[in-house]
């Protein structure tokens, strides 16, 4: 095995802070350009200061500790930075995009200073230490993660897109087909299966932290016996989960080929279809940020506002007078959003694929061809 030295990444990287400028929100012009903050796209402004690839590192923020979204990120093409974020490229002997895998590989805790407002200070980050092999090895890892990473933004636009597409065409069909309005509750049903503890079986525990707007991010892999007591609402293909707890987070996923022993926790509601609303549609009306508002608007408690089934069902849905259309829609639409379901648990193994082989390459113990790799 070849051992890989380590280098602070002052010495790998320049480092382009002084050209970063911060605009208050109320002085910045919308535009075409993407305007970052420590944790990425904050906004769109109509100028830029910086082109082409860049490494951005997180300067402040509670983030530096907790680590739930990547410290250091590459920008690409024409965009601005503010001075929440540390602007690197890499120096002729590094390469920028195999940086910024080391970096977000390494232990920062030590370089991290205050408690109340974390800061990453400029000094502090040039001293981090990371592998440095050689530009070529650098690039050839680089290619490696960057093929699975590229893969994984294909699939999370093929779904942004496919989302949009399919939201579009339940808006058009509303518009050009006789219609009527139900109750969400006349249309469902609200908490089909419940599921009890068997203590020789595993379940896949999917918590109301694990699922964002339209996707559940992961599941948990448990016994009964270490499964919390709220793990009891069982759900089928075709359901449509939603929180019931804070609804404007908008926590809502359509349940597509579970795996056996999938349970959700008893803060969801799930919802199972009907011929007058397909999943596909179903999974329209509930991520329409329509929905949500009806349901912050309906939901008790301040510190943790939460909305009943009662309250859920009574939200007026339009459907189509014939169930023949919806019949149609389904047949239309659903292969497409099962496409976007496989294609986001490709995205899960090869996220998985790629956070096993990133200590391994950087150590050195793991590695890659260097020949035909692009400069």
């Amino acid at each position: 095995m070849t051992q890989i030295a380590h280098r602070p990444i002052g010495e790998l990287v320049v480092n382009l802070d002084r050209r970063r400028v911060p605009v208050k929100a109320s002085d910045r012009r919308g535009g075409p350009y993407p305007y970052y903050g420590a944790s990425g796209v904050v906004d769109h402004v109509d100028d830029y200061l910086f082109e082409g690839l860049h490494l951005l590192v997180a300067e402040d923020g509670e983030n530096l500790r907790s680590r739930n979204t990547p410290v250091a990120f590459l920008a690409d093409g024409r965009f601005w930075v503010n001075n929440h974020a540390h602007v690197l490229q890499g120096n002729s002997e590094n390469d920028t995009r195999y940086l910024s895998y080391a970096l977000e590989a390494a232990d920062i805790s030590g370089y991290v200073t205050g408690s109340a407002q974390p800061k990453l200070s400029q000094a502090a980050l040039a001293a981090i230490e990371v592998p440095a092999p050689p530009l070529d090895v650098q690039r050839a890892i680089a290619a490696t993660l960057g093929a699975l990473d590229d893969k994984i933004e294909s699939n999370r636009q093929l779904a942004e897109r496919a989302s949009a597409v399919i939201d579009a065409s339940a808006s058009q069909l509303r518009a050009r087909t006789s219609t009527e309005v139900l109750p969400l509750a006349d249309l469902v049903e609200f908490n089909r299966l419940s599921v009890k503890p068997h203590s020789t079986d595993a379940l896949r525990y999917i918590d109301i932290a694990s699922v964002s707007p339209g996707q559940i991010d992961s599941v948990q892999e448990l016994t009964w016996d270490e499964a919390p007591s709220r793990a009891r609402r069982g759900v089928s293909d075709g359901d449509v989960i939603y929180s019931t707890v804070r609804p404007g987070n908008r926590a809502f996923a359509l349940i597509v080929d579970p795996t056996p022993g999938s349970v959700a926790s008893t803060g969801f509601a799930v919802m199972s279809p009907s011929v007058r609303l397909g999943s596909s549609m179903l999974t329209s009306v509930v991520g329409a940020p329509e929905f949500a508002e009806y349901l912050e608007s309906v939901a008790h408690g301040s510190a943790y506002p939460a909305v009943g089934i009662q309250a859920m069902g009574s939200y007026p849905v339009v459907v189509p007078k014939e169930a023949v259309v919806a019949e149609q829609f389904e047949a239309d639409t659903m292969p497409l959003r099962r496409r976007v379901a496989q294609a986001r648990a490709e995205s899960e193994r090869l996220a998985a694929l790629r956070d096993t082989l990133l200590p391994e390459l950087l150590s050195g113990r793991m590695r890659v061809p260097t020949e035909g790799v692009a400069a």
